[in-house]
């Protein structure tokens, strides 16, 4: 680290501040702010009064450079903590250090809660102990939560001491979310949501807002619960605004709530908030009471993560949580080596099935010239038809009980694409001068098609039915399996019609 990097690290660390105690004074989210900036200016987040990131960027990365301490918080405090993150990766490490030492606590828990886990795991660990307290006590209870998992899985022994430092009742939430798989609604949810009860006034419950709202993530939608704790209804803050202020909640409410239990799988959750549209889901747990809710900033996160991982798997990447910008040679390697070996072991069988019609191509060698186009059409359309299957499969437009619908559409659809490709075909075998082909080229790239297309279509639905991820299906498989039925169709149909 350079002298001026470290003079600014000493400069925040002996900042006159005493560390304050975490006691749940949370920060929203910043995703939220922004989103709600956005739609009320066509232009973005600050379009008509900002300059472009890059601009702020030359003038900070300089006083990075310099240690002007004084520069950067003056230069940090114009930036919202969205645009710091647009050019986070373009920093150097220490700068990064300098920056969440500098900024603003809540700008610095903003940033901090979307940076990837191991990044979080690294800054608790090697931040001063009063900025990790502050950026602590900023977060809200799910993305506090999140931040301490990471940590746990890189230095248990720091989150263990991290916990402790909590007051006690935000220690208890936060074991509480601690204890359910991230990958599920409960990994999700917060707890810091308004409940009222059936008997209060319209008047009484924006009187208790008033209260409990800085502590809330959203007051957009409130929920009612009975004296058991138990969801019994919805209303919006427009039903409470144009409501009488003498009405019942009771009177108010929609007792019909969609929601989840605690275990319901992620991808399922934001399934519904996108099917209704919502940007806040209620989480019960197994007796029906309501724990917490999920919002549409952790649905977003969660929409990305899983669309990454089905296309690092349609790519034959193994390794769904790849980060490109942070994974080194061996990584990458890695994640890519194990289908590359599958792949190249089931394509060795074209060298046998070449081998075995050996006979076949000596007596026609023209029959060489049209192998790759046949071999590629196959890959091309099987490929098309996996990835409309397995895109209607995650949206629950078909189910497994719709294949025999499936497999006739699709028969007609690749019949209908065999021939039109073939018809193409034939006329460059024409051109090439080899009318005797015309059968056997035009025969074989109709079956190849139709059987591609069959393949790529079933394939997804039988990997479902065994309880196995149709993502799976990769585009390099399909186009293996496409090589192999090529070669089998386009020789044995040519051994048939010329008597090779």
């Amino acid at each position: 680290m350079s002298t001026a990097i470290f003079l600014i690290c000493l400069t925040g660390l002996t900042e006159p501040k005493p560390p304050p105690r975490l006691e749940g004074g949370y920060a929203r989210g910043f995703a939220l702010e922004s989103q709600a900036l956005k739609a009320a200016s066509p232009g973005g987040l600050g379009a008509e009064r900002r300059p472009p990131v890059e601009k702020t960027l030359a003038p900070l990365v300089q006083a990075l450079e310099e240690g002007d301490a004084l520069k950067i918080k003056e230069t940090l405090g114009d930036l919202h903590p969205q645009e710091i993150l647009e050019v986070w990766d373009e920093l150097r490490g220490e700068h990064r250090y300098v920056i969440l030492t500098l900024l603003s606590k809540e700008k610095a828990a903003g940033v901090f809660a979307e940076l990837a886990p191991e990044a979080q795991a690294e800054y608790l660990r090697t931040l001063p102990p009063w900025r990790v307290r502050e950026i602590l006590g900023e977060l809200s209870l799910d993305d506090l939560a999140d931040a301490l998992r990471a940590l746990e899985e890189e230095d248990p022994k720091a989150k263990a001491r991290l916990l402790e430092e909590l007051d006690p009742k935000t220690r208890s939430e936060v074991e509480s979310l601690l204890l359910y798989p991230e990958d599920e609604a409960g990994g999700l949810m917060t707890p810091e949501y308004i409940a009222l009860r059936e008997g209060m006034t319209v008047e009484e419950v924006l009187r208790f807002l008033r209260r409990a709202a800085p502590d809330a993530e959203t007051i957009y939608y409130l929920y009612v619960v009975d004296d058991g704790g138990r969801l019994k209804g919805v209303l919006s803050l427009r039903d409470l605004i144009v409501a009488d202020p003498r009405t019942r909640v009771k009177e108010i409410m929609n007792p019909e709530v969609v929601h989840v239990r605690t275990d319901t799988d992620r991808e399922e959750v934001a399934r519904l908030m996108a099917d209704y549209d919502f940007t806040v889901l209620p989480v019960v747990d197994e007796a029906g009471r309501l724990v917490g809710i999920v919002t549409v900033d952790d649905v977003l996160d969660v929409l990305e993560e899983e669309a990454t991982e089905d296309i690092h798997r349609l790519g034959g990447v193994d390794v769904p949580d790849l980060v490109y910008s942070q994974a080194g040679p061996l990584a990458l390697w890695l994640a890519r080596v194990r289908w590359l070996v599958i792949l190249i072991l089931t394509g060795m069988l074209t060298s046998s099935i070449l081998k075995g019609f050996e006979t076949t191509l000596e007596a026609a060698t023209a029959l060489a010239f049209y192998l790759p186009v046949l071999l590629g059409t196959g890959g091309n359309t099987g490929n098309q038809s996996a990835t409309l299957i397995v895109r209607a499969l995650a949206t629950r437009d078909i189910g497994l009980e719709d294949w025999p619908r499936i497999l006739r559409k699709e028969a007609l659809v690749g019949g209908l694409l065999g021939l039109t490709l073939a018809f193409l075909l034939l006329g460059k075998v024409l051109w090439d001068g080899h009318p005797e082909l015309i059968p056997v080229v035009g025969l074989a790239l109709w079956v190849l098609v139709l059987l591609a297309n069959l393949v790529g279509a079933l394939l997804p639905l039988l990997l479902r039915r065994l309880g196995v991820d149709p993502a799976l299906v990769s585009n390099p498989l399909i186009a293996t399996l496409a090589d192999v039925m090529g070669l089998l169709v386009y020789l044995s149909v040519a051994r048939l019609i010329l008597k090779l």
